[in-house]
């Protein structure tokens, strides 16, 4: 009896063969968890944002200086700099001075101040449609192709002509989103991108701006 007890035990894992399931955990492991608890908690308190709600849902930041959280107005200039270093600077440059001969300039431009035969709903219709073929900036001529940007928000597109019309020594006054708006609508069938031609046969207008600061 006694001998087919002990074959039992061994058979069921029992006695002192029985594993180390109650030895104690590595310093090594604990040590580990505690340097990852310790990183995470400094991580979140670098990068949270204080968790504020503008931070993780861009519905919360208004224009006007409303939203959700009653947030500040948001600078044009400072948004329309940000939306041009991302979309604008490879051909215009950073300096606003383009590449010789192939991008023209934005620093001194009639287009982008407003000339004689150039007015602001020219600048806008660039952004929204593009360009294609010839063009003279400044006295010199350019023949290279300019994207259209009408994806961008009627805000984004005013934000990021307000930028460009107070850089770089220009002085113009600030683009409103609602005289983009308005173009927008006006030029809706327009599906491909405008010529010089066809730009300076619609008459020049100003839109209801305020003064760049």
């Amino acid at each position: 009896m006694n001998h087919d007890q002990h074959n039992h035990k061994q058979e069921c894992g029992g006695g002192e063969s029985s594993g180390n399931s109650g030895a104690p955990l590595s310093p090594w492991l604990v040590g580990a968890f505690i340097v990852a608890i310790f990183w995470g908690g400094f991580y979140l308190a670098f990068n949270s944002g204080g968790f504020r709600q503008d931070v993780y849902e861009s519905n919360a930041v208004s224009w006007t200086g409303g939203g959700t959280q009653a947030a500040a107005p948001v600078d044009p200039k400072v948004v329309g700099k940000r939306l041009y270093s991302q979309n604008c600077v490879v051909c215009h440059q950073a300096n606003g001075q383009g590449v010789a001969g192939q991008f023209p300039p934005l620093a001194g431009s009639e287009w982008v101040n407003g000339g004689d035969k150039q007015g602001e709903n020219h600048l806008v219709l660039l952004m929204l449609h593009g360009h294609q073929g010839p063009m003279q900036v400044m006295g010199a001529n350019y023949n290279n192709a300019m994207p259209q940007w009408k994806q961008l928000s009627d805000d984004q597109i005013a934000s990021i002509l307000t930028y460009i019309r107070s850089e770089w020594g220009n002085k113009a006054s600030a683009v409103d989103p609602a005289f983009v708006a308005s173009l927008r609508k006006e030029h809706a069938s327009q599906s491909e991108a405008w010529t010089q031609a066809q730009l300076l046969a619609i008459p020049p207008a100003k839109g209801t701006q305020a003064p760049a600061k």
